[in-house]
């Protein structure tokens, strides 16, 4: 018999994800996932199912809370896809107005795959939109022991976190990330 999804956490949520979008999570370039609804401001990371043909939870994410996009809301850097056509209210952006910020981002070491979530973990069906991670998810897969692509493991090392300086317009380097 089936378990059912159960007790959730509230400081993790699953969200589908197809490959595109996915790559550019991973390798660094998507810094940002925007969404048309506010995640509750317990939500500290955002598991990421990718969609067929990988079919499984591949990535957890630690976020911050939504940056959005009112009046006197500072505007994102635009330094990812999508960051500056949230900043612009672009037409085709109409309602995405939650940006969520990827931290950091780990690749599970054994993906959670669909037949897993349905046996183990209560899932009837794929996630087709926003689920908090069920608790049987997280007593199972630290995510703090999770990989770090190679690539985040480089712009960890070699980045340094640059901001702009508003009152004379220019850049200024604030600090190594480490």
């Amino acid at each position: 018999m089936k378990k059912a999804l159960g007790e959730r956490a509230t400081s993790d949520v699953i969200l589908p994800m197809q490959d595109p979008y996915m790559t550019q999570i991973t390798d660094g370039r998507k810094n940002y996932e925007f969404r048309k609804y506010c995640l509750k401001p317990s939500v500290k990371r955002i598991w990421f199912y990718r969609t067929a043909p990988h079919s499984s939870i591949t990535h957890v994410c630690e976020t911050k809370p939504a940056r959005t996009r009112k009046p006197g809301d500072r505007p994102l850097d635009e330094d990812g896809p999508g960051n500056a056509e949230f900043n612009s209210k672009h037409k085709d952006w109409g309602g995405y107005d939650f940006a969520y910020e990827m931290v950091t981002v780990y690749e599970l070491k054994q993906p959670i795959t669909l037949k897993e979530m349905k046996d183990k973990h209560g899932f009837k069906s794929t996630p087709r939109g926003l689920v908090y991670l069920p608790r049987s998810i997280s007593a199972i897969v630290n995510w703090k022991q999770q990989k770090l692509p190679p690539t985040a493991k480089a712009q960890k090392k070699d980045i340094f976190h640059i901001q702009r300086n508003r009152e004379y317009g220019d850049w200024i380097s604030v600090g190594k990330l480490i």
